[in-house]
């Protein structure tokens, strides 16, 4: 999908009609214009007429954040600005986090918000939201696509005589390929922002977790009982991540252990850990230490992690293995 190529901007909200103005008169596309619509919950409507090119919404006794929540769950892929008279810094935060284009005041003059708007309306993706959404369309296609064919190899690869070392071989890398194309389509959809969340506790959602494994020669330990606001599936993959490598790479009995700080939560293990010189690099993309692992298991960790807005960290435990900080606040 292609972001609409409209000519109107809509300015919606209680303090519209000034801002649509000096808008119209600022815009330097020509036909394009600012029409002012007070009502912000008519927003989603005037957008099917196809000719709107982008949205200002008033975070001024508005509540824009929820407007634009609806307009992208709607599938609008057009501009979504901000603009309150005196923001406080955190709700500028809690706005971008959430993927609105761009957060303004009202002080911002009309050219520079002109400037803006037809810069955002012309780029693509118009935001790292719809950026997102966009890649998990496309992943999940290309790996569900590219299965069918690998069934067809795999099936006849079952009926040839092909005989050792060559079979074992082939099949690995089959079944290597297919473990790609599933990890692709979860970062896709492991990538989108997390809307809406809910209290869950740590000691359950992990308990959930680590019995549905059936985990062998390895131990969980939950300290806490502390709660936390996430999405469950994505909160349920990150810990499945976090456990499954601790145990993969612990030669020996393994104990896990989840807990809480001050500032999220953490999951620690008693194995070897994670040399200082490999941390900077164990949450990219294909970084891996065992020949089994693709390298995405911690990629995947971060992934979830930033679709709710926080952030990751690896150190040392006290038992000497690796400790993941996930920090929520």
């Amino acid at each position: 999908m292609t972001p609409a190529r409209g000519t109107a901007y809509l300015v919606a909200g209680t303090e519209a009609t000034d801002l649509a103005a000096a808008l119209s008169e600022a815009l330097p596309t020509d036909g394009a214009t600012a029409e002012a619509v007070r009502d912000t919950s008519v927003v989603q409507d005037r957008l099917s007429d196809g000719d709107v090119r982008g949205v200002v919404v008033s975070d001024d006794g508005d509540d824009g954040i929820a407007v634009f929540e609806e307009l992208r769950a709607a599938g609008a892929e057009i501009p979504i600005v901000l603009v309150a008279t005196d923001p406080e810094p955190d709700r500028v935060t809690e706005a971008l986090r959430a993927g609105v284009t761009d957060y303004v005041t009202a002080e911002t003059p009309a050219s520079l918000l002109a400037a803006k708007l037809e810069a955002y309306a012309t780029r693509w993706p118009t935001d790292w939201r719809v950026g997102a959404v966009q890649w998990d369309d496309i992943s999940s296609g290309v790996s569900h696509d590219a299965k069918n064919p690998l069934n067809v190899v795999m099936g006849r690869l079952e009926l040839l005589d092909i005989g050792e070392p060559h079979e074992d071989a082939l099949h690995r890398s089959v079944r290597r390929v297919e473990t790609l194309l599933t990890d692709l389509s979860r970062i896709g959809s492991t990538a989108c922002p997390v809307s809406e969340t809910d209290s869950l506790s740590l000691s359950d959602v992990a308990t959930e977790v680590w019995a549905a494994e059936s985990y062998e020669n390895a131990t969980l330990e939950v300290v806490t009982d502390a709660s936390v606001d996430a999405e469950n599936d994505r909160l349920q993959l990150l810990l499945r991540e976090l456990f499954d490598n601790a145990v993969t790479h612990s030669e020996g009995p393994v104990t896990v252990t989840i807990g809480a700080t001050e500032s999220g939560f953490y999951v620690a293990d008693d194995g070897p850990g994670i040399p200082e010189a490999d941390r900077d690099e164990v949450f990219d993309q294909g970084f891996g230490t065992t020949r089994e692992g693709e390298g995405y298991g911690l990629f995947l960790v971060d992934t979830a992690a930033r679709a709710h807005g926080w952030t990751v960290s690896v150190g040392s435990g006290e038992s000497g293995g690796t400790r993941i900080d996930v920090t929520t606040a």
